[in-house]
Protein backbone atom coordinates (compact mmCIF):
# COMPACT_ATOMS: atom_id res chain seq x y z
CA UNK A 1 0.00 0.00 0.00
CA UNK A 2 2.82 2.42 0.89
CA UNK A 3 4.48 1.89 -2.49
CA UNK A 4 1.25 2.81 -4.24
CA UNK A 5 0.85 6.01 -2.21
CA UNK A 6 4.50 6.94 -2.86
CA UNK A 7 3.90 6.56 -6.58
CA UNK A 8 0.75 8.69 -6.43
CA UNK A 9 2.52 11.48 -4.54
CA UNK A 10 5.50 11.42 -6.91
CA UNK A 11 3.24 11.61 -9.95
CA UNK A 12 1.36 14.58 -8.52
CA UNK A 13 4.57 16.41 -7.66
CA UNK A 14 6.20 15.70 -11.00
CA UNK A 15 3.01 16.73 -12.82
CA UNK A 16 3.11 20.32 -11.50
CA UNK A 17 5.44 21.01 -8.58
CA UNK A 18 4.43 24.66 -8.11
CA UNK A 19 0.72 23.81 -8.12
CA UNK A 20 1.32 21.15 -5.46
CA UNK A 21 3.34 23.67 -3.47
CA UNK A 22 0.43 26.13 -3.51
CA UNK A 23 -2.06 23.49 -2.36
CA UNK A 24 0.19 22.55 0.56
CA UNK A 25 0.75 26.24 1.39
CA UNK A 26 -2.99 26.97 1.47
CA UNK A 27 -3.58 23.91 3.63
CA UNK A 28 -0.87 25.12 6.00
CA UNK A 29 -2.36 28.62 6.22
CA UNK A 30 -5.73 27.16 7.19
CA UNK A 31 -4.15 24.74 9.67
CA UNK A 32 -2.15 27.45 11.43
CA UNK A 33 -5.04 29.92 11.56
CA UNK A 34 -6.71 30.62 14.91
CA UNK A 35 -9.92 29.92 12.97
CA UNK A 36 -8.71 26.48 11.84
CA UNK A 37 -11.90 24.75 12.95
CA UNK A 38 -13.83 26.91 10.47
CA UNK A 39 -11.42 27.41 7.57
CA UNK A 40 -9.79 23.97 7.37
CA UNK A 41 -12.58 22.40 5.36
CA UNK A 42 -12.31 19.77 4.07
CA UNK A 43 -10.48 18.28 7.03
CA UNK A 44 -8.24 15.17 6.70
CA UNK A 45 -10.34 12.20 7.92
CA UNK A 46 -7.36 10.40 9.44
CA UNK A 47 -7.24 12.96 12.25
CA UNK A 48 -10.85 12.76 13.39
CA UNK A 49 -11.89 10.74 16.44
CA UNK A 50 -15.01 8.61 16.73
CA UNK A 51 -16.93 11.49 18.33
CA UNK A 52 -16.05 13.70 15.29
CA UNK A 53 -13.57 15.66 17.39
CA UNK A 54 -10.72 17.03 15.27
CA UNK A 55 -7.23 16.31 16.56
CA UNK A 56 -5.44 19.52 15.59
CA UNK A 57 -2.37 18.95 17.84
CA UNK A 58 -1.66 15.58 16.23
CA UNK A 59 -2.26 16.99 12.74
CA UNK A 60 0.20 19.84 13.36
CA UNK A 61 2.75 17.40 14.78
CA UNK A 62 2.62 15.25 11.64
CA UNK A 63 2.68 18.30 9.36
CA UNK A 64 5.87 19.66 10.95
CA UNK A 65 7.72 16.55 9.76
CA UNK A 66 7.10 17.40 6.12
CA UNK A 67 10.26 18.43 4.22
CA UNK A 68 10.37 20.58 1.08
CA UNK A 69 8.95 19.13 -2.12
CA UNK A 70 12.25 19.09 -4.00
CA UNK A 71 13.78 17.16 -1.14
CA UNK A 72 10.92 14.66 -1.27
CA UNK A 73 11.47 14.06 -4.99
CA UNK A 74 15.25 13.84 -4.77
CA UNK A 75 15.65 11.78 -1.62
CA UNK A 76 12.31 9.96 -1.21
CA UNK A 77 12.14 11.37 2.29
CA UNK A 78 8.56 10.24 2.90
CA UNK A 79 8.93 6.54 2.11
CA UNK A 80 9.48 5.67 5.77
CA UNK A 81 6.93 8.14 7.18
CA UNK A 82 3.62 6.57 6.24
CA UNK A 83 1.43 8.99 8.20
CA UNK A 84 2.92 12.13 6.64
CA UNK A 85 2.87 10.48 3.22
CA UNK A 86 -0.84 9.75 3.51
CA UNK A 87 -1.53 13.32 4.61
CA UNK A 88 0.35 14.85 1.66
CA UNK A 89 -1.48 12.54 -0.73
CA UNK A 90 -4.83 13.58 0.78
CA UNK A 91 -4.03 17.32 0.45
CA UNK A 92 -3.03 16.90 -3.21
CA UNK A 93 -6.06 14.74 -4.01
CA UNK A 94 -8.81 17.01 -5.38
CA UNK A 95 -12.19 15.82 -6.59
CA UNK A 96 -13.63 18.67 -8.62
CA UNK A 97 -10.60 20.60 -9.85
CA UNK A 98 -6.85 20.70 -10.18
CA UNK A 99 -4.44 23.61 -10.19
CA UNK A 100 -2.20 24.39 -13.15
CA UNK A 101 0.72 26.79 -12.87
CA UNK A 102 0.79 29.41 -15.63
CA UNK A 103 3.41 31.50 -17.35
CA UNK A 104 3.61 35.17 -16.41
CA UNK A 105 2.10 36.32 -19.72
CA UNK A 106 -1.27 34.83 -18.67
CA UNK A 107 -1.65 37.98 -16.58
CA UNK A 108 -2.35 39.82 -19.85
CA UNK A 109 -5.24 37.45 -20.45
CA UNK A 110 -6.52 38.14 -16.94
CA UNK A 111 -6.38 41.86 -17.66
CA UNK A 112 -8.25 41.37 -20.92
CA UNK A 113 -10.99 39.31 -19.29
CA UNK A 114 -11.50 41.67 -16.36
CA UNK A 115 -10.85 44.91 -18.22
CA UNK A 116 -8.31 45.89 -15.56
CA UNK A 117 -5.42 47.73 -17.24
CA UNK A 118 -4.04 49.90 -14.44
CA UNK A 119 -0.37 49.56 -13.47
CA UNK A 120 -0.90 50.72 -9.88
CA UNK A 121 -0.78 47.13 -8.64
CA UNK A 122 2.28 45.07 -9.65
CA UNK A 123 1.75 41.77 -11.48
CA UNK A 124 1.47 38.70 -9.25
CA UNK A 125 4.54 36.60 -8.57
CA UNK A 126 2.64 33.46 -9.66
CA UNK A 127 -0.60 32.68 -11.50
CA UNK A 128 -2.53 29.42 -11.25
CA UNK A 129 -5.48 28.30 -13.34
CA UNK A 130 -8.27 26.38 -11.64
CA UNK A 131 -9.10 23.57 -14.07
CA UNK A 132 -12.53 22.13 -13.27
CA UNK A 133 -13.65 18.61 -14.08
CA UNK A 134 -15.83 17.94 -17.11
CA UNK A 135 -18.91 17.35 -14.95
CA UNK A 136 -18.42 20.69 -13.15
CA UNK A 137 -17.90 22.47 -16.48
CA UNK A 138 -21.04 20.88 -17.90
CA UNK A 139 -23.12 21.90 -14.88
CA UNK A 140 -21.79 25.49 -15.07
CA UNK A 141 -22.60 25.74 -18.79
CA UNK A 142 -26.06 24.32 -18.17
CA UNK A 143 -26.63 27.00 -15.53
CA UNK A 144 -25.27 29.68 -17.82
CA UNK A 145 -27.41 28.86 -20.87
CA UNK A 146 -27.17 31.90 -23.17
CA UNK A 147 -26.27 34.46 -20.52
CA UNK A 148 -23.02 36.41 -20.72
CA UNK A 149 -20.00 35.96 -18.48
CA UNK A 150 -18.30 38.57 -16.33
CA UNK A 151 -14.77 38.26 -14.93
CA UNK A 152 -13.97 40.03 -11.67
CA UNK A 153 -11.61 39.84 -8.69
CA UNK A 154 -12.36 38.57 -5.19
CA UNK A 155 -10.05 39.25 -2.26
CA UNK A 156 -9.95 37.17 0.90
CA UNK A 157 -7.57 36.15 3.67
CA UNK A 158 -5.00 33.53 2.78
CA UNK A 159 -6.41 31.09 5.33
CA UNK A 160 -9.75 31.03 3.46
CA UNK A 161 -8.44 29.83 0.10
CA UNK A 162 -8.16 26.15 1.02
CA UNK A 163 -11.92 26.11 1.56
CA UNK A 164 -12.65 28.47 -1.36
CA UNK A 165 -10.98 26.14 -3.87
CA UNK A 166 -12.61 23.00 -2.51
CA UNK A 167 -16.05 24.33 -1.58
CA UNK A 168 -16.49 27.42 -3.72
CA UNK A 169 -17.53 30.92 -2.70
CA UNK A 170 -20.62 31.09 -0.49
CA UNK A 171 -22.63 34.27 -0.09
CA UNK A 172 -23.70 33.58 3.51
CA UNK A 173 -20.06 33.41 4.67
CA UNK A 174 -19.33 36.97 3.61
CA UNK A 175 -19.08 39.30 6.62
CA UNK A 176 -19.34 42.45 4.51
CA UNK A 177 -23.02 43.25 4.01
CA UNK A 178 -22.87 47.02 3.53
CA UNK A 179 -24.65 46.78 0.19
CA UNK A 180 -26.55 43.56 0.83
CA UNK A 181 -25.77 39.90 1.37
CA UNK A 182 -23.63 38.16 -1.22
CA UNK A 183 -20.11 37.49 -2.44
CA UNK A 184 -18.39 40.80 -3.17
CA UNK A 185 -16.25 41.15 -6.29
CA UNK A 186 -14.68 44.04 -8.14
CA UNK A 187 -13.43 44.82 -11.61
CA UNK A 188 -10.58 46.74 -9.95
CA UNK A 189 -7.72 44.60 -8.63
CA UNK A 190 -6.70 47.49 -6.38
CA UNK A 191 -10.02 47.20 -4.53
CA UNK A 192 -9.92 43.41 -4.07
CA UNK A 193 -6.29 43.21 -3.01
CA UNK A 194 -7.11 45.33 0.04
CA UNK A 195 -9.08 42.37 1.40
CA UNK A 196 -6.35 39.86 0.53
CA UNK A 197 -4.34 40.17 3.70
CA UNK A 198 -0.93 38.54 3.67
CA UNK A 199 -0.64 35.44 5.78
CA UNK A 200 1.86 32.90 6.95
CA UNK A 201 1.96 29.92 4.64
CA UNK A 202 4.24 26.90 4.54
CA UNK A 203 7.82 27.52 5.71
CA UNK A 204 9.12 24.96 3.19
CA UNK A 205 7.34 26.55 0.22
CA UNK A 206 9.23 27.35 -2.98
CA UNK A 207 6.72 30.13 -3.64
CA UNK A 208 7.40 31.99 -0.41
CA UNK A 209 6.67 31.70 3.30
CA UNK A 210 4.40 34.77 3.30
CA UNK A 211 1.79 35.32 0.61
CA UNK A 212 -1.61 36.69 -0.30
CA UNK A 213 -4.08 35.48 -2.94
CA UNK A 214 -6.70 37.09 -5.14
CA UNK A 215 -9.29 34.99 -6.97
CA UNK A 216 -10.28 35.80 -10.55
CA UNK A 217 -13.89 34.64 -10.85
CA UNK A 218 -16.25 33.77 -13.68
CA UNK A 219 -19.72 35.18 -13.04
CA UNK A 220 -22.89 34.34 -14.96
CA UNK A 221 -24.66 37.66 -15.43
CA UNK A 222 -28.18 37.41 -14.03
CA UNK A 223 -29.68 40.75 -12.91
CA UNK A 224 -31.79 38.95 -10.35
CA UNK A 225 -28.78 37.64 -8.42
CA UNK A 226 -25.90 39.85 -9.56
CA UNK A 227 -26.07 43.43 -8.28
CA UNK A 228 -23.93 46.15 -9.87
CA UNK A 229 -23.98 49.90 -10.31
CA UNK A 230 -26.99 51.13 -12.25
CA UNK A 231 -26.43 54.29 -14.27
CA UNK A 232 -28.49 57.20 -12.94
CA UNK A 233 -31.08 58.54 -15.30
CA UNK A 234 -32.55 62.02 -15.46
CA UNK A 235 -30.12 63.24 -12.82
CA UNK A 236 -31.58 60.95 -10.17
CA UNK A 237 -29.65 61.18 -6.89
CA UNK A 238 -27.56 58.20 -6.00
CA UNK A 239 -28.99 56.00 -3.26
CA UNK A 240 -26.59 55.56 -0.33
CA UNK A 241 -27.14 51.78 -0.47
CA UNK A 242 -26.46 51.55 -4.19
CA UNK A 243 -23.59 49.31 -5.22
CA UNK A 244 -20.47 51.39 -6.02
CA UNK A 245 -18.94 51.44 -9.46
CA UNK A 246 -16.82 48.37 -10.35
CA UNK A 247 -18.42 46.37 -7.53
CA UNK A 248 -20.47 43.22 -8.09
CA UNK A 249 -22.47 41.37 -5.44
CA UNK A 250 -23.47 37.80 -6.26
CA UNK A 251 -26.17 36.25 -4.06
CA UNK A 252 -26.47 32.92 -5.93
CA UNK A 253 -23.50 30.60 -5.36
CA UNK A 254 -24.23 28.65 -8.54
CA UNK A 255 -23.48 31.69 -10.69
CA UNK A 256 -19.79 32.08 -9.92
CA UNK A 257 -16.63 30.03 -9.67
CA UNK A 258 -12.88 30.65 -9.42
CA UNK A 259 -10.99 30.67 -12.74
CA UNK A 260 -7.52 31.88 -11.68
CA UNK A 261 -5.63 32.44 -8.45
CA UNK A 262 -3.17 35.34 -8.37
CA UNK A 263 -0.42 34.80 -5.81
CA UNK A 264 1.68 37.56 -4.29
CA UNK A 265 4.45 35.73 -2.44
CA UNK A 266 7.45 36.88 -0.44
CA UNK A 267 10.47 34.74 0.28
CA UNK A 268 12.29 35.22 3.54
CA UNK A 269 15.51 37.11 2.95
CA UNK A 270 18.49 34.91 3.55
CA UNK A 271 20.97 36.37 6.00
CA UNK A 272 24.55 36.36 4.90
CA UNK A 273 26.88 34.44 7.15
CA UNK A 274 29.79 36.80 7.74
CA UNK A 275 33.19 35.54 8.82
CA UNK A 276 34.26 37.39 11.98
CA UNK A 277 37.23 39.71 11.48
CA UNK A 278 40.55 39.33 13.33
CA UNK A 279 39.52 42.14 15.70
CA UNK A 280 36.14 40.48 16.44
CA UNK A 281 37.82 37.14 17.16
CA UNK A 282 40.52 38.63 19.44
CA UNK A 283 38.77 41.74 20.72
CA UNK A 284 39.50 41.12 24.41
CA UNK A 285 43.18 40.34 23.87
CA UNK A 286 43.74 43.43 21.66
CA UNK A 287 42.03 45.78 24.12
CA UNK A 288 44.02 44.40 27.07
CA UNK A 289 47.26 44.80 25.11
CA UNK A 290 46.44 48.41 24.27
CA UNK A 291 45.62 49.05 27.91
CA UNK A 292 48.97 47.68 29.05
CA UNK A 293 50.82 49.72 26.39
CA UNK A 294 49.06 52.93 27.49
CA UNK A 295 49.96 52.26 31.13
CA UNK A 296 53.58 51.61 30.12
CA UNK A 297 53.76 54.87 28.15
CA UNK A 298 52.28 56.87 31.03
CA UNK A 299 54.64 55.25 33.50
CA UNK A 300 57.66 55.87 31.29
CA UNK A 301 56.67 59.51 30.74
CA UNK A 302 56.76 60.10 34.48
CA UNK A 303 60.14 58.40 34.99
CA UNK A 304 62.97 60.82 36.13
CA UNK A 305 65.64 58.76 34.34
CA UNK A 306 63.72 58.93 31.04
CA UNK A 307 63.25 62.69 31.43
CA UNK A 308 67.01 63.10 32.10
CA UNK A 309 68.00 61.15 28.96
CA UNK A 310 65.47 63.03 26.84
CA UNK A 311 66.80 66.45 27.98
CA UNK A 312 70.36 65.26 27.30
CA UNK A 313 69.36 63.94 23.84
CA UNK A 314 67.65 67.11 22.66
CA UNK A 315 70.12 69.59 24.26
Amino acid sequence: MTDGVVTEVQEKLEGDLLAADLQLSLFTAALLSYRHDTVLRPFPPGFTHQNDEKDFPQLKSVWRRLPGLKEILQNNRLTSDHQTLQLVNWVLETRNFHLRSCESDVYKEVQRLTGYVSTNIPPPSHIFEVVHTESIDARFEETRQDRSLLYAFHGSRLENFHSILHNGLHAHLNKNSLFGEGTYLSGDLGVSIIYSHKGQGWDQSMLGETMSCVAVCEVIMDPKYVKSKVEEKNGRAKNKNEVPEKYYIVSNNELLRVKYVLVYAEKKARQRVQTPSFFQRHKFFILMTLYVVILAVIGAANSPNLQYYLRKLFR
